[in-house]
């Protein structure tokens, strides 16, 4: 039951709890792609604040003008699921492979895709690094460009990030280097802000040997942080290990940091997600455990503050430990909660597993089945809005929908959040219910606190007093602030 209570000037509920549970699907299982001959694979998605949300993936032919070989393909969505306008084709340059495409997405909608191609106008006879810009209504902006500036051997691997109003961030794998790592291969760096791109630069200061498949995510202020896998380093000798660097708005690199401290045999495929104040967290498929699973791979994680400090030790995200976990990816929201997806290998059809946490650490509910129709071959993105609620996509073969010639690409919309609705209004005869006479009382600030009475979510009434809040799950406070 609630309660009222009195507190600084303002009206304080304490509402009801509710536990935890595994997130809510919304709606069923998706395809995406509306071209079906041939294979559709190796999604990316990015979801905007508002929710809306766009996903690339690489297609083995094409709607669109590319027939040559694999094309860059687009979907736009609504926040509610519909799709924005029919599929799209990204890539303008045509010749041989276009593929492993990377999208990113800005407060105002507008986004950017990334991708990997075999050649381009510029640059014909090696792979490059090429980017399109798009605004929220899903027009182009400006034409296809050439990332890379070093164009010495191959570039590939790109990951993508985006903050503000059109200002990204990229880092790819290189052969060779602007820098001084001409070893084997590097990570490299790229800043644009609209259609203007900075220097290129090196990330990695350790250069012997391969340093490869990075990760890169911005917090709300342009501050960023790249992970990629790297053969041998100073911390882990073994074999691959995963390793980080934190880049300030301005340009400053940080020292370049180890992110595993568990170091027997590989640490490979990290990915990496900020919220907007900076808190980061990491996580990668590792041959072996510090943790529990010693099947064969795992999925392990490692937290950070805001600042690069890291947070508690090297954790495992799996629960389930009779298979191989492996190619995880994760999202952040606004409270720091954090949701990891990623492939497991059981006999017969893979699937994709998930698993929620705190922004403390602790598991949030079970481990869950992200996929309903059973499959083969399924690879994850995943994308979370600042209230938690999430997105994820993958692709598969026979996974559902009209497409069964090949691989398809799939989506399920989740939720976390719970409605919380109500009215403000003058309660005349203090009788709690609103009467003839008694009209709702617009502009007041409605606060979503939790037990340490931190400010979660804000809201204020409309002009008929109405106010809608999304909780999550646990206990809550409503603050109501009234207007002068």
């Amino acid at each position: 039951m609630s309660r009222l209570v009195w507190a600084w000037g303002v009206l304080l509920l304490a509402t009801s709890a509710w536990g935890q549970s595994p997130p809510l699907p919304v709606g069923g299982q998706f395809q995406v792609n509306s071209y079906t001959t041939n294979s559709q694979r190796l999604s990316a998605l990015a979801l905007d604040p508002a929710g809306n949300f766009v996903v690339v993936w690489g297609s083995l032919g094409s709607l669109g003008s590319d027939a040559d070989a694999t094309s860059v393909q687009g979907q736009r969505y609504a926040a509610g699921g519909a799709p924005l306008g029919g599929e799209f084709q990204v890539n303008t340059y045509t010749t041989s492979d276009q593929n492993y495409p990377v999208v990113a997405i800005d407060a105002l909608g507008d986004f950017v895709v990334v991708w990997y191609s075999f050649g381009s106008s510029a640059d014909p006879l090696t792979g490059t690094i090429l980017g399109q810009r798009y605004a929220a209504g899903g027009s182009p902006q400006g034409g296809q460009f050439q990332i890379n500036t070093y164009t010495t051997s191959g570039q590939f691997s790109p990951a993508v990030g985006m903050h503000g109003a059109g200002v990204f961030e990229i880092a790819w794998s290189s052969v060779g280097s602007v820098g001084v790592d001409n070893s084997m291969t590097s990570v490299q760096g790229r800043r644009y802000v609209g259609a203007a791109g900075g220097a290129q630069f090196e990330v990695n200061t350790y250069t012997t040997s391969e340093q490869t498949s990075p990760s890169l995510a911005l917090d709300a202020g342009g501050n960023f942080v790249v992970v990629w896998q790297s053969n041998g380093a100073a911390g882990d000798s073994s074999l691959f290990s995963i390793q980080g660097r934190r880049i300030e708005a301005d340009g400053v690199p940080g020292a370049q940091f180890q992110v595993n401290s568990y170091t027997t045999n590989d640490q490979r495929n990290p990915k990496v997600a900020l919220n907007a104040s900076g808190a980061f967290v990491v996580v990668w498929d590792s041959q072996g455990s510090s943790g529990s699973d010693t099947a064969g791979t795992s999925i392990q994680g490692q937290r950070y503050a805001a600042g690069g400090a890291a947070q508690g030790t090297q954790f495992q995200v799996n629960t389930d430990t009779g298979y191989n976990q492996f190619d995880p990816v994760v999202a952040i929201d606004g409270d720091g909660d954090f949701v990891v997806a990623w492939s497991t290998f059981p006999p017969g059809n893979s699937s994709i597993q998930g698993q929620r946490f705190a922004a403390g650490g602790a598991a949030l509910g079970g481990q869950f089945q992200i996929n309903t129709v059973a499959a083969v071959g399924q690879f994850a993105s995943i994308a979370a809005a600042p209230s938690g609620d999430f997105v994820v996509t993958w692709n598969g073969y026979f996974s559902g929908g009209n497409d069964s010639s090949g691989s398809s690409i799939q989506g399920q919309r989740f939720r976390v959040t719970g409605d919380l609705a109500g009215k403000v209004f003058y309660d005349l005869d203090a009788n709690g219910l609103q009467g003839p006479g008694e009209v709702g009382l617009s502009g007041v600030t409605v606060e979503l606190r939790d037990p340490s009475q931190v400010v979660r979510r804000t809201a204020v009434t409309d002009g008929l007093g109405n106010y809608s809040l999304q909780p999550k799950e646990g206990d809550w406070y409503l603050r109501f602030v009234a207007p002068p």
